[in-house]
């Protein structure tokens, strides 16, 4: 539909005084965008006087930067012919059709200096002085481009960050299994996000013992990563748990020292953990678990036993002692470390891959070796919510008993 301002001829000091309170910057242009008519909010766009506007192609009013550094005319540099300005306006002009909001960034020269404008623009086809002419309407969204872009730039820091977070964390897993030449051990570590809050490990005290641990701290996220790292780092350091370096320290007496060093009230979250060290000298299992998913020994005949003494989750403030409980390991026996997240993938119709699939399948993999039952199970809760992504780290460490000690062999 076209407009006609001659119908407006009476009414040319209402129609002025509207352009002027619009919003957005108005001109009235030909077809070689020479222009005939603005508002006010034209010459505050591009800072310019009108004077400087009137009878002027679009490029030269508002100081393009092609048209400035090519000293071309406007229609004539090297970037008009996929100006989408022109485009729309031309469009307009010989289809008398209207075109909505096209985006231009484009550079203008500004009292001198080149500034980048991020603008939309409308065209209609009109008729002004009783000649066919092009209503440009233009929206500048400068502003609002600019905290888009500032807010990418942001995000992109921030996925650069949780990448060397990812990579810190994963630094801080077992980088390869300790060889004792009586325990063969595997592993799977798949966080919920880029980061997350499981961390387990592998410790070596001394020529007869291993250490295990495995804990999960509540939440997700860069919070409770870095709970997680401060775990590790503290669990690292033999002089934070005890004042003789070479003494062994037992499983009940770390996770009373982890209940002392990181209280609710400093950390204003909690954690579970199970800590176990194995004497592959003796076949030996001493574990202590606070709050923690109980561990699984998988006999060698098949039998499953559930490892399930446990204390509340590190950081509720328990006062009672954690405790401690030993096993005898047989050769071809395997324990199973891992967190809730391994249990609680769900699928499409909204069930938990849950504890009795778990069990099933570690039932039906009991003769693997460590590392098969490790892939065995995560692919089995993984298949089990295929259709769904992840809600939770996921980990899985499994450690099978061989026999003593041996001097390893090339």
């Amino acid at each position: 539909m076209e407009t006609y301002f001659n119908d407006l001829r009476e009414s040319n000091e209402f129609l002025n005084i509207l352009l002027d309170n619009m919003n957005s910057a108005v001109l009235i242009a030909d077809e070689n965008l020479q222009i005939h008519h603005f508002n006010d909010k034209f010459l505050q766009l591009f800072e310019k006087s009108k004077d400087h506007v009137l009878i002027k192609r679009f490029g030269k009013a508002t100081g393009c930067i092609y048209c400035v550094e090519e000293r071309k005319a406007c229609g004539e540099t090297s970037q008009c012919e996929s100006c989408v300005l022109r485009r729309s306006a031309l469009k307009t002009m010989v289809e008398k059709a209207p075109v909505d909001k096209v985006k231009l960034e484009r550079v203008f020269y500004i009292d001198g200096v080149p500034t980048t404008k991020f603008l939309e623009i409308s065209t209609r086809h009109v008729h002004f002085q009783g000649k066919r002419m092009i209503l440009i309407i233009i929206y500048d969204v400068t502003g609002i481009e600019q905290q888009k872009i500032e807010l990418q730039r942001k995000q992109q820091q921030l996925d650069q960050d949780l990448k060397a977070a990812a990579g810190i964390q994963q630094s801080l897993l077992p980088a390869y299994s300790p060889w004792t030449g009586a325990l063969n051990i595997a592993w799977k570590f798949e966080p919920y996000s880029q980061i997350g809050g499981d961390i387990f490990n592998i410790h070596y005290p001394d020529r007869n013992h291993i250490e295990l641990y495995m804990l999960d701290v509540c939440g997700h996220g860069v919070p409770a990563a870095l709970i997680a790292v401060s775990v590790s780092q503290f669990l690292q350091s033999k002089r934070s748990l005890s004042e003789d370096e070479f003494r062994v320290m037992s499983p009940e007496e770390v996770l009373n020292s982890l209940e002392q060093a990181f209280p609710f009230e400093r950390f204003d979250s909690y954690f579970t953990i199970i800590y176990m060290a194995i004497n592959f000298s003796q076949g030996h299992l001493t574990y202590s678990c606070a709050g923690h998913p109980p561990p699984i020994l998988l006999r060698s005949n098949g039998k499953l036993e559930v490892l399930d003494r446990h204390g509340a989750a590190i950081g509720l403030g328990t006062t009672q002692p954690f405790g401690q409980e030993e096993k005898k390991l047989q050769l071809g026996d395997k324990v199973i470390l891992y967190t809730d997240g391994s249990l609680e993938n769900s699928n499409s119709a909204g069930e938990v891959f849950g504890k009795q699939r778990f069990y099933r399948v570690l039932n039906k993999h009991c003769d693997d070796s460590a590392q098969g039952i490790v892939e065995a199970v995560y692919s089995a809760a993984k298949n089990f919510g295929k259709d769904t992504e992840i809600d939770d780290d996921i980990s899985i460490l499994v450690a099978e008993y061989v026999g003593k000690k041996q001097q390893r062999t090339n």
